[in-house]
């Protein structure tokens, strides 16, 4: 009898504890279920909050980049005026505003990247830079904060033909950051300086930014290239910056090929960059080569299929046949600076660019009014003949009572209507039965994924563009044009 007591209460006390185990894991099953949903729900919203932010810095990029644009042309018709800015005292005043538009256009390069509108773990681009340039950008950029902050500001020009293998906006943005927290982070001990120079080292190239300002400890120069890490910004001065500068810094130099960085500091002695980087060897500069009259038929030969308007079959919008681009019509070549190679007596410079675009016929598609009207005084100023059009159907209407061919096209990506600046390009090859080299502008995010999906024969520029780039490409449109005219009488 006791035995089936205990039996009984042991059998209870179980069935109890199991009826109270099962109601617990009925419970966290529940819970667990409840927090899976409002775990999936938080990463949806999550993700509808990086598309917004995503969409919002696209249009904010996209939308500042259209005064820039017609800021930096407004600011290459002047540059054409320089005998009259110079009498006036104004040009170097110009060629300022002009590098500070290229500052600016680096910085929403820059904030596309912060928002993670671009691949930040891809190799950039490199090409043959001259550090002349780059420096030279240093000196007008920062001269007149060192003045506004007592900082004697010196920059060692180098000699022009001090090429190194490079990307020369981002080698900019390195510099800019280096230089500017050398401004930022002086001594008010002792007047303070900066220096900026190129040394070589064996068979690559230095570029030195030093100061004598507060100097970095040995225990902060491990952290220095930290986000948000400051040394002398403990109070979060927000006009020292927010500590991203320096990461900015080694970021940007661990996706060039071959480059890198050292810090040598003391405190309170200063502090020196060196942002070693691969030299290009020969010392050869690369120019786009514009050519015409006389000097075109010398140098003929070298011209790589210099009518440029080989022509395949594809599938047009209407399904009939479209012309379309083997290669493009501009041809880069490297010439020997001193003159003794094959294409020595050839300059890549202005004048040669102006003879090709005298008469040159473009059309230019452009829907901002101030963008339309400043490219086109910049061409009509090279001597273009010009053509422009608000949308698609304006420009259908110029090709079909235009006289003659166009010499190329320039049309900005994004346009009003049914047309994009890609597939407008393509109808209007097709409506003038020939590949028509063209240029397209885009202030988008995503200008190398336009890059590589452009058509043959279309370069893709970022805005602003480069007046100088822009106005070479032109002028080897222009000549392959005329090659291409006198080859066919």
């Amino acid at each position: 009898m006791i035995y089936l007591s205990v039996a009984n209460l042991v059998g209870w006390i179980m069935s109890v504890e199991i009826e109270r185990r099962e109601r617990a894991l009925f419970w966290n099953s529940r819970q667990l279920r409840e927090a899976k949903q409002a775990l999936e729900e938080m990463a949806r919203q999550a993700a509808e909050a990086d598309v917004a932010k995503t969409r919002v810095l696209a249009g904010v990029s996209h939308d500042l980049r259209q005064p820039l644009s017609s800021l930096s042309l407004y600011a290459q018709l002047l540059r054409g005026r320089n005998n009259l800015l110079q009498a006036a005292g104004l040009g170097t005043t110009v060629e300022r505003i002009n590098a500070c538009v290229g500052v600016l256009s680096s910085n929403l390069d820059r904030l596309s990247e912060l928002g993670g509108l671009l691949d930040c773990s891809a190799p950039l681009a490199v090409e043959r830079v001259d550090l002349r340039g780059v420096l030279e950008r240093v000196e007008s950029v920062y001269s007149a904060e060192a003045v506004r902050r007592g900082v004697r500001l010196v920059v060692r020009v180098p000699a022009p033909g001090e090429l190194a293998i490079t990307n020369e906006n981002r080698l900019w943005d390195v510099l800019s950051n280096l230089v500017g927290n050398a401004l930022k982070f002086t001594s008010p001990d002792r007047r303070a300086w900066v220096l900026v120079k190129v040394r070589h080292a064996g068979e690559r190239l230095a570029i030195l930014v030093c100061d004598n300002g507060i100097g970095i400890a040995a225990a902060d120069q491990r952290c220095v290239f930290d986000e948000y890490f400051q040394v002398a910004n403990r109070a979060r001065n927000a006009e020292h910056g927010h500590g991203l500068g320096l990461a900015i810094v080694r970021e940007t130099l661990s996706r060039l090929p071959g480059h890198s960085i050292r810090l040598a500091s003391r405190p309170e002695r200063g502090a020196c960059f060196t942002v070693e980087l691969p030299a290009a060897i020969g010392h050869v500069r690369r120019i786009v080569v514009s050519l015409s009259g006389r000097m075109a038929e010398d140098v003929g030969a070298a011209l790589p299929d210099v009518g440029g308007y080989r022509q395949r079959e594809t599938a047009g919008s209407t399904g009939e046949a479209a012309p379309r681009c083997e290669s493009p019509a501009a041809a880069a070549y490297e010439v020997d600076p001193t003159g003794s190679g094959p294409l020595g007596a050839v300059r890549g410079e202005a004048a040669d660019s102006a003879a090709a675009l005298a008469g040159a016929y473009i059309l230019i598609i452009e829907d901002d009014a101030s963008m339309r009207d400043a490219l086109g005084r910049v061409l009509e100023q090279w001597g273009v003949l010009v053509e422009a059009a608000a949308n698609g159907e304006d420009a259908f209407d110029i090709v079909a009572s235009a006289e003659r061919s166009f010499d190329a096209i320039v049309s900005d990506f994004r346009l009003p209507g049914e047309w994009d600046g890609i597939a407008l390009i393509g109808e209007l090859r097709r409506r003038e039965g020939q590949c028509t080299p063209a240029i397209l502008l885009s202030g988008e995010f995503r200008v190398e994924g336009l890059r590589r999906d452009a058509p043959e024969g279309v370069h893709v520029m970022s805005k602003p563009p480069d007046p100088d780039r822009l106005r070479d490409l032109l002028a080897a449109f222009a000549h392959s044009a005329r090659v291409a005219g006198q080859m066919a009488s």
